[in-house]
């Protein structure tokens, strides 16, 4: 017998409950349990933890309340909002999200004395922005299905809300790549293909069914995004491709970039949108001035834009486009009230082959996060 066979048969001999072998037994059942006490004690001390560190899934409505005066060429427009958005987490991979929008749009009736000079009239739109719902898959691939909004340009998905963009005006290019819903109803793959200290690169893909369901409007299309982003520059660039399937089939492209300096309060962004009926750009620089020589602490919460946009018609246009050419420069004055209230102001000068008009935009926003439930507390 070797000398390894006889250290195991020795071992097992001693887990016989004989007299003279009961000491070791005893020595091993106490080294077993002190070994299930430290473990049990250390996975209580994570749970604890994880209590005290985390508000467990407490569903949230976030969303904001908006009002808006616009005037457009001589013609005024009053535009109260509200847009709810809900956020339900299911565990730590699901996540079920939505986001409805109530838009009132008041003009002035028309007077056999005058057009445009009787009281307000007008009527509240409901528009499903998305009800869709997300499956972290890995830590480079969340999976989405439902209603989704188009990933197409850097507008339409980051930008387009009520309380983010810094000009109440959508741009002239705004129907390429979202006309006519805006939305998706499918399936949609997205995340981050490669995560490095110099850069990472972000992706999306979805595929999207016809549905002609109230609200739920639909057409067939395809397509995806990809961008890279370098942080020590804080810039990003992307591309963009959509096709439609269905009627007239067309092809959708859009480039964009987005740039925030490292040594100015600058945020710079621009696209550059084309299909079928028509392209153009825009760009757009906001700023906050943090160290303004009278008033600092006031001049903090003013935010300063600017934005150049110009359309190029092509095959006559139309589809949620202008039928001829355009170009606007705007002008944005914006306050801080607070994280949540902020007051807007702009100013653009339509110039178009159809004529030329003046846009005025007059606003207030509130953003708000309300917990349906309160969540753990330490």
């Amino acid at each position: 017998m070797t000398n390894t066979s006889a250290n195991w048969w020795r071992w097992l001999r001693g887990l016989q409950l004989t007299p003279r072998g009961s000491l070791p037994v005893i020595i091993r059942l106490l080294l077993l349990s002190l070994c299930i006490l430290l473990g049990y004690t250390a996975g209580a001390a994570q749970d604890d933890l994880r209590a005290r560190t985390s508000a467990g899934y407490v569903p949230v409505i976030s969303g904001a309340f908006a009002y808006i005066q616009n005037t457009s060429g001589g013609v005024q427009s009053l535009v109260p909002q509200i847009v709810p958005v809900l956020l339900a987490p299911m565990g730590h991979s699901l996540l079920l999200e939505s986001r409805v929008e109530f838009t009132g749009f008041f003009q002035r009736e028309s007077l056999p004395s005058g057009a445009f000079s009787g009281r307000f009239a007008g009527k509240v739109y409901k528009t499903v922005d998305y009800a869709q719902l997300d499956w972290l898959a890995d830590s480079h691939t969340t999976v989405v299905a439902g209603r989704f909004i188009l990933p197409f340009g850097l507008y339409s998905e980051r930008l387009a809300p009520v309380w983010i963009r810094n000009l109440q005006d959508m741009p002239l290019i705004y129907s390429i790549g979202t006309h006519p819903y805006g939305a998706a109803d499918g399936v949609m793959v997205r995340g981050v293909a490669a995560s490095l200290p110099s850069a990472s690169i972000q992706y999306s893909a979805f595929v999207s069914a016809h549905c002609s369901t109230n609200e739920l409007q639909a057409v067939r299309a395809a397509g995806g995004d990809a961008s890279v982003f370098v942080p020590s520059k804080r810039v990003e660039a992307g591309l963009s491709y959509q096709r439609t399937l269905e009627g007239y089939q067309i092809n959708n492209e859009a480039a964009y970039l987005s740039w925030q300096p490292v040594r100015a309060s600058v945020d710079l962004k621009a696209e550059y949108d084309r299909n079928h009926y028509g392209d153009g750009y825009w760009i757009e620089a906001a700023h906050f001035p943090q160290q303004f020589f009278v008033a600092p602490d006031f001049f903090r919460h003013v935010q300063l834009v600017g934005r150049m946009e110009q359309f190029f018609v092509r095959n006559g246009g139309g589809n949620g486009l202008a039928r001829v050419s355009e170009k606007r420069p705007e002008a944005g004055l914006n306050f801080q009230i607070r994280d949540d209230w902020r007051l807007e102001s702009s100013y653009g000068r339509l110039l178009s082959q159809s004529g030329n008009s003046n846009t005025w935009n007059f606003g207030l926003t509130y953003r708000f996060v309300w917990p349906l439930w309160p969540g753990r507390k330490s």
